[in-house]
């Protein structure tokens, strides 16, 4: 079996759902929240045939990942900033947009408005949320945290159940569901 492969991956079990981690020798390139148990197999069974390409054995950078995810759902504040990440053919903007969004701290919510303007375009909103749903790495890079001017959740790579609980966890739920009460006075 050969000792660095192209592509490793682990996955477990959330308290939300499966989460798989792909990372490669450059650093972590996909977290895929919900991830199918059949996806899982087929990974389990192409790492068996190709273990020179793809490796189901923890290593670099999965190790220190998954720990802190771990972490993360349980309820601690973990920060990501250290985790090095393959973000592959991003563009430029997709780039900027994360790094933004990567500083929107635990428990804390801001609007794609707010990227937008932060960014320099206040008309770019919608182009943010489109660069946001291309983000491989989720919580990692927590595109959770980005919600509409409104006050509403807006979309999510994983789906809103994913994105309503991952702000239930770092009690930003809370502040939107205040947003809203105070919007309707």
């Amino acid at each position: 079996m050969a000792t660095n492969p192209l592509l490793r991956f682990v996955t477990f079990d959330s308290r939300y759902g499966p989460v798989l981690l792909l990372g490669t020798q450059r650093g972590l390139a996909q977290v895929v929240l919900d991830v199918s148990t059949e996806m899982i197999q087929e990974l389990d069974r192409v790492s068996r045939r190709l273990p020179g390409v793809i490796s189901n054995k923890k290593g670099f950078p999965l190790t220190e990942v998954l720990r802190k995810l771990k972490h993360y759902f349980n309820g601690q504040r973990v920060s990501f900033t250290s985790v090095p990440l393959d973000l592959g053919d991003a563009t430029v903007f997709q780039r900027r947009v994360w790094e933004l969004t990567s500083t929107v701290q635990y428990g804390s919510v801001r609007s794609y408005g707010w990227l937008a303007r932060a960014l320099g375009d206040p008309e770019s909103a919608r182009a943010v949320g489109q660069a946001l749903s291309k983000n491989p790495v989720p919580i990692i890079i927590p595109c959770h945290r980005i919600i509409e001017e409104s006050g509403r959740r807006g979309g999510f790579s994983a789906g809103l159940r994913w994105k309503g609980a991952l702000l239930e966890l770092e009690g930003g739920e809370q502040r939107l569901r205040w947003r809203e009460r105070r919007k309707k006075r």
